[in-house]
């Protein structure tokens, strides 16, 4: 039989640690004494030295293997060979005691022939080493170490992303000393660097030309700094300027107001955060007038040559449309309304309209009027059918006007049937129907999605089969045997009649008769999820500046509509789990994708600057007037006035304070009788 092998630590291990506590190691050398026989009388000190179990100065034990309780069947003794291997195997050319300092076993290997029974252990389990925190380390960068280890848990083919990676070196580890030579990059491709005020000051102190003290002066334009040094000594006079300047205009203010602009950024935050570091830059004035000048008619521009691009690459091919309309703010006060028209088929969005509510009766008839002018564009192609919720005034329009063949969202019926069933079931005598929601819901969409040529009476016959399934009545039913039965809610009874009721409504059957087979609006709803970055509802924006905001989203969503699902380092597809509201504590499993890309920034900064190069500013654009335009405006100081007089009235006279205490004195004396 082979002899019982023991691990010997790594020799990789130089950290001191302290020796294990006397009658824990006697409890382990017990254990270990009824499966390993002792070894010969010279290979005793060797033997422990290998097995790591003793330190300098402990005496040997003798175990009588008798006395020691046995666990497990205890294996042969060694054979006079396998002693005579094991005493030369452990005659080192030093002593393990002087090549490695004390340190602390974590367990014992062995190699067992028989079939071992459990054994109740005294050894601990070694703990993992924590990782020290610096004293720079913030909490944010802890946080954020969690979170990454709590995704590898969730997702085993979790990798960090390159940005993450880039970051990490870029703050870590400083690059290599490179020649800095003139690559003719763009003045949008040339890299930018933050450089303190003392840093230049200590460029330009002493004069180059003959070593002596020079004095220097600034002068700051926005993001410009232009410093002039002249000598003391010999009078040599130089002027440096952090950048250029491009008809007048200083480089970094442009690029600085485009990006904010193209980025989805807000500016108030933006120049908030660089005054917080006093980091020179232009005010909120001058990027609005960037804007107006330049910024807006370059977004235009990129997005007029992207939509023609695209609808004369669908002109000759069947198009399954998807419209939807969405509002700045919540409720029904809404000042500004985007109607988005896409192809469903290639997911991108081709007509984006933007109406102000004072162009239309109210803000209710803002998506009629969006659906209006984004008719023209399709006039020669050939629409095969049009998806759109059930916007009653949308609804009538295009049966009576565009005369296309018309359905319904299938997700916007279903969301509105599952709250009004939810708010059914929150009474008390109703409560029953709470656990029939889901499957209704599921039912509703398997009896569209399984007619794909959207037969609206198969349609209809599927969905009242639902209304029979409920009072366990299964002659139209094609499932198969029940394995889970509910509460059967039986017409005649108040809970079956209120739920039918809803179900079996004329209105509500005549919709779903409607619904959508051949392409949902989720693409819409992406692409408004999109827009919510580029332009958050919580802030107001100008007609241009939200017709802007809205095409660059659209920009965004067609060049990464399309991503590919990003894959492990072993090829497989990367997924992620993800706990919606709307599923009350249930999860969907998500694909990871690719990392999105900007190029349309770089078309927008391209535009931006030819205009800036020619000097061509943007002509006067035709917007609706304001909002406010319809208001008296009072004069201001007689507003503030009146506003004063309001909350300060005039002192009464005697005559006015003798009546309102009497007043005040009868109607005490009414509330007593």
């Amino acid at each position: 039989m082979p002899a019982v092998t023991t691990s010997e630590p790594s020799s990789s291990d130089s950290t001191p640690r302290r020796p294990r506590p006397a009658y824990e190691k006697l409890q382990r050398r017990r254990l270990v004494g009824g499966l390993i026989s002792p070894p010969p009388p010279e290979a005793d000190q060797n033997a422990d030295m290998e097995s790591g179990d003793d330190i300098e100065g402990d005496p040997p034990m003798e175990m009588n293997v008798d006395e020691v309780p046995h666990y497990f069947p205890l294996p042969p003794k060694l054979t006079d060979e396998a002693v005579i291997k094991k005493s030369q195997a452990s005659q080192t050319p030093t002593s393990w005691m002087n090549s490695r300092p004390p340190h602390r076993s974590i367990g014992i290997q062995s190699t067992l022939l028989t079939d071992p029974v459990p054994v109740p252990t005294l050894i601990k389990k070694a703990a993992a080493p924590r990782k020290p925190v610096s004293v720079c380390e913030s909490v944010d960068d802890i946080s954020t170490d969690s979170e990454e280890e709590n995704e590898a848990i969730a997702d085993p083919d979790y990798e960090p992303r390159e940005s993450e990676e880039e970051d990490m070196l870029a703050d870590d580890k400083p690059t290599a000393f490179v020649e800095m030579s003139d690559n003719n990059l763009t003045l949008l491709e040339e890299p930018k660097y933050l450089v303190t005020e003392s840093s230049i000051r200590n460029l330009f102190s002493t004069c180059p030309k003959c070593g002596h003290e020079a004095t220097c002066s600034k002068m700051v334009l926005g993001t410009l700094l232009s410093v002039t040094a002249v000598c003391k000594q010999c009078g040599t006079c130089r002027t440096w300027n952090n950048h250029p300047r491009v008809s007048g205009v200083p480089a970094l203010n442009i690029l600085l107001s485009g990006g904010i602009l193209f980025t989805g950024s807000i500016p108030s935050k933006v120049f908030r955060l660089f005054r917080m570091l006093n980091i020179q830059c232009h005010t909120t004035r001058t990027f609005f007038r960037h804007q107006v000048q330049y910024l807006n008619e370059a977004v235009k521009k990129t997005w007029d040559e992207e939509q023609e691009q695209l609808l004369a690459a669908t002109k000759e091919k069947e198009l399954v449309l998807g419209g939807d309309a969405r509002c700045d703010s919540m409720g029904h006060c809404a000042k500004f309304g985007t109607y988005v028209v896409m192809e469903m088929e290639v997911n991108k969005v081709l007509s984006l309209q933007t109406v102000q509510s004072n162009e239309v009766k109210s803000s209710y008839h803002m998506e009629l009027e969006g659906i209006k002018r984004s008719k023209p564009l399709f006039q020669d192609h050939n629409v095969k059918a049009l998806v759109t919720d059930r916007h009653r005034q949308v609804a009538k329009w295009i049966r009576e006007s565009w005369k296309v063949p018309h359905y319904f969202d299938c997700w916007h019926i279903v969301k509105g049937l599952g709250k009004k069933l939810e708010k059914m079931a929150k009474k008390k005598a109703l409560q029953p129907i709470r656990s029939w929601i889901k499957s209704i819901k599921y039912h509703l969409y398997w009896a569209v999605m399984s007619t794909p040529d959207g037969n609206p009476e198969v349609i209809r016959e599927k969905w009242m089969g639902c209304v029979e399934h409920i009072q366990n009545r299964h002659g139209k039913c094609q499932h198969g045997p029940l394995e889970k039965q509910k509460m059967w809610l039986l017409e005649g009874t108040k809970v079956g009649d209120e739920l039918f009721d809803v179900l079996t409504r004329k209105g509500f059957v005549n919709d779903v008769m409607k619904m959508s087979s051949l392409a949902q609006t989720s693409g819409v709803e992406s692409y408004n999820s999109v827009l919510n970055h580029f332009a958050p509802k919580m802030v107001p924006f100008s007609y241009t500046g939200m017709r802007s905001r809205t095409q660059l989203a659209a920009l965004h969503y067609n060049e990464n509509a399309g991503r590919a699902q990003a894959t492990s380092s072993t090829g497989e597809g990367r997924h992620r789990i993800d706990f919606p509201k709307h599923k009350s504590g249930g999860y969907t499993v998500k694909k990871i994708l690719v990392r999105a890309t900007y190029n349309y920034v770089n078309r927008c900064f391209k535009n931006m600057m030819e205009a800036v190069e020619t000097g061509t500013k943007a002509s006067t654009v035709e917007e609706p007037a304001p909002l406010s335009a319809s208001c008296d405006r009072p004069n201001l100081a007689e507003a503030v006035q009146q506003w004063k007089t309001r909350f300060n009235p005039p002192t009464a006279g005697p005559s006015q304070n003798a009546r309102t205490t009497r007043r005040s004195t009868r109607s005490r004396k009414k509330t007593r009788t």
